[in-house]
C-alpha cells in the first residue's frame, strides 16, 4: 500500500517529474539501479512508481562497446543473462529488466492530500494519461469551491493544443485551476482565459514533496500570472487585473464577466467593443440593461467607461482604460 507519509527529497522529485514529462511516463529499472538507487527506493515505497512490464532488450555492461545483447535463461544461475567475450556469463538482476511507470492516481492523490477535495469518483480522465478532472476544492479566502484539473506535458505543442480544445469543449465556470507537472518556464506564454495554470512544484510544501499547500495555492491564484512582460495581466476569473504593478479588484460576477470580455478583446488584437456586447457577457440576463457605471464604483471609472462604443487598450501608463473613438480617456463626466 502506498505510504503518503514518506517525504520526497529534491532529487527524488526531479526524477519523478522528469519521468512524468516523458511520453509514456516510464523509466527502466537499470537506469534506476545505476543512477538513482536512493531516490528509486522512496518513489517505490510511496507507490509513485509501479512495475510496468519488462525491457525488450539489454545493453552489455561487461564490454566497453555498449552493444545490445540477447538475454537467455540459465538453469544453473536461475536467471536471465548473456555471454560476454571479456567477462564470460553475466547474470542480469530481474529488477534491472523491469520497467517502472508513474502511477497517476497515486500521484494525484498525493498532490491533493492537504486540500478539501469534493469528488465522489476520484480523478476523471479527460485526455487519457494527460489530463484529469480532480474535483472541486476549498481555498482560503474563497466562499465557493473551485474546480481543479491536473495535467502534464503542457510544454509539448500537440498536448497543449489538445488541452486548449478540451477547455473549449468544457468551458471554465468562472475560474478553474489547472495544476501541471510541467515546469513554469516551459508553459506556453499564452494563457487560456478562465484557467489559472500553475506548476505544481511552485505551490507544493517543501517537506512533503508535491503535496499542494492550500495557502500557497490561494495566494498564487489571487496574484494571477506574471510570467511574461505584458503591462497588463488578469487573474484567471477576472477577479483582478494588474497594470504596471497596480492592482484593480472586482468582486461582482457581472464585473468579472465584463473584465474577462474586455481583456480577451485586448489580447485578441480587436479591442473595439460595443457596450451591448460587453454587457451581454455578464452572467445575468438583465445585465444588458444595467449601465456600466452601476456595475463599477467610482474608483473604477478609470478602468471601465460608460461610453456607447468603447475601445479597451493598455496604452495608459497606470491603468487599463476604455477610450472613446476620439482617444480621450474617460473621466467622471462619463458617468
Amino acid at each position: 500500500m502506498p505510504d503518503s507519509r514518506i517525504g520526497l527529497s529534491s532529487a527524488a522529485l526531479d526524477l519523478l517529474l522528469s519521468a512524468v514529462e516523458t511520453p509514456e511516463a516510464v523509466i527502466s529499472g537499470a537506469v534506476l539501479d545505476v543512477y538513482h538507487a536512493a531516490e528509486a527506493v522512496a518513489l517505490k515505497e510511496t507507490g509513485l512508481l509501479k512495475p510496468h512490464g519488462h525491457e525488450a532488450g539489454f545493453t552489455s555492461e561487461a564490454d566497453h562497446d555498449d552493444v545490445p545483447v540477447t538475454l537467455s535463461w540459465s538453469a544453473e544461475d536461475g536467471g536471465l543473462g548473456y555471454f560476454s567475450p571479456n567477462a564470460g556469463w553475466v547474470t542480469v538482476a530481474e529488477d534491472r529488466l523491469v520497467r517502472y511507470r508513474v502511477d497517476f492516481p497515486v500521484l494525484l492523490a498525493r498532490m491533493m492530500l492537504q486540500t478539501d477535495v469534493s469528488s465522489r469518483a476520484g480523478p476523471i480522465p479527460l485526455l487519457p494519461n494527460l489530463l484529469w478532472e480532480v474535483g472541486d476544492i476549498r481555498l482560503p479566502g474563497r466562499s465557493r469551491r473551485v474546480p481543479v484539473w491536473a495535467g502534464r506535458r503542457f510544454g509539448d505543442p500537440l498536448v497543449w493544443d489538445r488541452f486548449v480544445e478540451t477547455t473549449r469543449a468544457r468551458p471554465a465556470p468562472g475560474l478553474r485551476i489547472v495544476l501541471t507537472t510541467t515546469p513554469e518556464g516551459r508553459l506556453p506564454a499564452r494563457i487560456h482565459h478562465g484557467h489559472s495554470i500553475i506548476s505544481v512544484r511552485d505551490v507544493a510544501e517543501h517537506a512533503g514533496g508535491l503535496v499542494v499547500d492550500p495557502e500557497l495555492l490561494a495566494a498564487r491564484v489571487a496574484s494571477g500570472s506574471q510570467r511574461d512582460d505584458a503591462l497588463i495581466t488578469m487573474v484567471a476569473d477576472g477577479a483582478a487585473i494588474i497594470v504596471r504593478g497596480k492592482r484593480y479588484t472586482f468582486r461582482g460576477s457581472k464585473q468579472r464577466a465584463v473584465i474577462r470580455h474586455l481583456y480577451e478583446a485586448l489580447e485578441s488584437g480587436q479591442p473595439d467593443c460595443l457596450t451591448v456586447e460587453v454587457l451581454e457577457a455578464a452572467p445575468a440576463s438583465r445585465a444588458a440593461s444595467i449601465p456600466l457605471p452601476r456595475l463599477f464604483p467610482v474608483e473604477q471609472i478609470g478602468v471601465i467607461s460608460s461610453t456607447r462604443k468603447m475601445a479597451v487598450a493598455g496604452c495608459s501608463p497606470d491603468r487599463l482604460t476604455c477610450f472613446r473613438k476620439t482617444g480621450r480617456p474617460p473621466g467622471r463626466s462619463d458617468r
